[in-house]
């Protein structure tokens, strides 16, 4: 990390922290989420009984319910394929498995298929010096700095280079600070890993493909593959994130885990070599243990002890392929977790790490009984409620907001403010109104008005416009009371395409209201990367500064100020 921006992100935490004014971002806050629409894939998997691919109804009933009993997973969805055939599929809660889901860094193994086309093309090489990409002109400063960087060396995360996703944050020019820092060691030597890595396979696409990445897999992949509505962001100069940024259908997905699988063909036809995917989806750099029971291969993580290949996102987000068996488990959660210490690796592996047979005799009746647990789970099939008494306190009422604390509460989560450079300027009322036969909560910012349709029984999707960033959003409510005995109005807003959640609860607390928010993923989370951030010599110091003090309950102190606010607000009519 130079000076420069060193000093930019200790300023952009010193504001984040600090909970009474808003966030001012260093670049200017761009649209980067488009609206896209639920809807159906193209060219679906064929749908099978699981016996007919030699899995068991009641293993997969039985493997849905420990993953719903563990809360700490907070599974969204799973998609569990044998041999090309889909024989399990179920949403959590307000999830809809017809929404396109952002998969982090599950989409780092979507670009090593991209640098897998190049190289079945002739256009590069693994062993292809990264200097001769980005430098025509032969720098000597580049290839002295760089000291013989390869693409395999940014594939297998052994770049050296410490230019991280923090830093990026206050940077506009990805690709010159990349190539500007200095590597922390040789490079092929030490596994670190750092999406920036991926960022810039993803500019050497461009470069090589003579077009984006986002197009060049469209035409080669995506296109025959039946893949469409995907979105990737985009960096300030309007290069593909890479190491993370990709929403795409969570069956379309597991297409491209089904690529992989099968050695590079779908449906019969060779889109990529078997080579390239025998290389990618085998282990190159051993990972610390600490990190989980996978090394890692080009940009796909492979089974230290079993024969899997595993694309992985943080909070949750998983294809995980075993190979013996031809079984793919997909799944997207919003588990506090960033790489496969999550316990749900040990589960996936009790249930499916075997052996399976061809075949299976039918079982209708477990066959029914799996049908009703996956209907059982997801809350559209709830039927609605109706407002009852307990919502007068609340409703056709508005509260001003007398809270200074307030000026840096939002309605977007502040994990979705923090990646899309977009934070909120404040809230400064709310209001319930009804709309049909719902209630509808109106959320006003400084800057924006938002309009909330929320389900009672059953979650109501609505589209929720931040700053030109569109989301999907499902809101379920309950109108209960507290241990004091005070009315609440509880709402869930689950951001159906992320893993984020937000919780607000609305207190009537005699003649003013009580607006408390919190956020998954959240304290746990955040406060525990401040906490383990405090102890790095090279972040202590800006944490001491930012926040005030790096002693842990101070750190979760701060945390819970911004993820878990509690604002006093006036009736308006009072």
């Amino acid at each position: 990390m130079n000076l420069t921006t060193a000093s930019r992100t200790f300023q952009l935490l010193t504001r984040i922290l600090d909970a009474r004014t808003p966030t001012e971002p260093f670049l200017p806050a761009a649209a980067e989420k488009p609206a896209i629409e639920l809807g159906d894939v193209q060219q679906p998997f064929p749908r099978a009984t699981p016996e007919s691919q030699g899995i068991s109804s009641r293993l997969l009933q039985a493997f849905l319910e420990e993953l719903g009993r563990g809360r700490e997973l907070y599974t969204q969805s799973v998609m569990v394929l044998r041999r090309g055939n889909v024989v399990c599929e179920a949403s959590y809660g307000a999830q809809d498995l017809r929404a396109v889901k952002y998969t982090f860094s599950a989409c780092k193994s979507v670009v090593s298929l991209a640098v897998g086309l190049l190289v079945d093309d002739g256009a590069l090489s693994v062993r292809d010096a990264v200097a001769d990409i980005f430098d025509e002109a032969g720098s000597t400063n580049l290839r002295r700095r760089l000291k013989g960087m390869t693409v395999e060396d940014l594939l297998t995360m052994r770049s050296g280079v410490l230019f991280t996703e923090a830093e990026a944050l206050t940077e506009a020019d990805w690709v010159r600070r990349f190539l500007g820092a200095a590597p922390k060691n040789d490079p092929g030597t030490e596994f670190a890993y750092n999406s920036l890595n991926t960022y810039l396979l993803s500019a050497i696409v461009r470069l090589k493909a003579g077009k984006s990445l986002t197009e060049f897999l469209r035409e080669r992949l995506f296109d025959p593959m039946g893949i469409t509505d995907v979105h990737w962001e985009t960096c300030p100069k309007g290069i593909e994130k890479g190491g993370w940024g990709l929403y795409i259908r969570p069956e379309d997905l597991a297409k491209l885990g089904q690529l992989v699988m099968d050695g590079g063909l779908w449906h019969g036809r060779r889109l990529l070599s078997r080579s390239y995917i025998a290389a990618a989806a085998t282990a190159h750099a051993r990972t610390p243990e600490t990190m989980g029971d996978f090394d890692y291969g080009y940009q796909i993580w492979v089974g230290r002890h079993e024969n899997t290949f595993l694309f992985n996102g943080m909070l949750g987000q998983n294809v995980l392929g075993f190979r013996d068996s031809g079984i793919i488990v997909l799944t997207h959660a919003g588990a506090d977790t960033d790489f496969q210490e999550s316990r749900y690796f040990e589960i996936v592996s009790r249930y499916f790490g075997g052996a399976f047979p061809d075949l299976l005799p039918e079982d209708e009746a477990a066959q029914t009984d799996l049908a009703e647990t996956i209907r059982a789970l997801s809350f559209y099939h709830r039927e609605p409620e109706r407002l009852e008494s307990r919502a007068n306190p609340f409703l056709n009422r508005s509260f001003r907001v007398r809270d200074d604390r307030a000026a840096s509460v939002g309605l977007l989560p502040l994990a979705l403010q923090a990646l899309y450079n977009n934070y909120t300027a404040g809230v400064v009322s709310v209001a319930v109104s009804v709309k049909g036969e719902l209630p509808e909560l109106i959320y006003r910012e400084a800057d924006a008005l938002y309009r909330l349709p929320v389900g009672l029984g059953r979650p109501a999707v609505t589209r929720l416009d931040f700053r030109g960033n569109v989301f999907q959003a499902a809101a379920l409510g309950r109108f209960t009371h507290d241990e004091e005995e005070r009315p609440v109005f509880y709402i869930r807003l689950d951001f159906i395409e992320t893993p984020c959640v937000r919780i607000i609860k609305l207190i009537w607390d005699g003649g003013r209201l009580l607006l408390r928010q919190e956020e998954t993923p959240g304290i746990p989370y955040v406060g525990g990367k401040l906490c383990q951030a405090a102890q790095s010599p090279l972040y202590r110091p800006l944490l001491l500064v930012a926040a005030g003090g790096t002693e842990e309950d101070f750190l979760l102190f701060k945390t819970r100020q911004i993820l878990a606010p509690e604002i006093i607000c006036e009736d308006s009519e009072g």
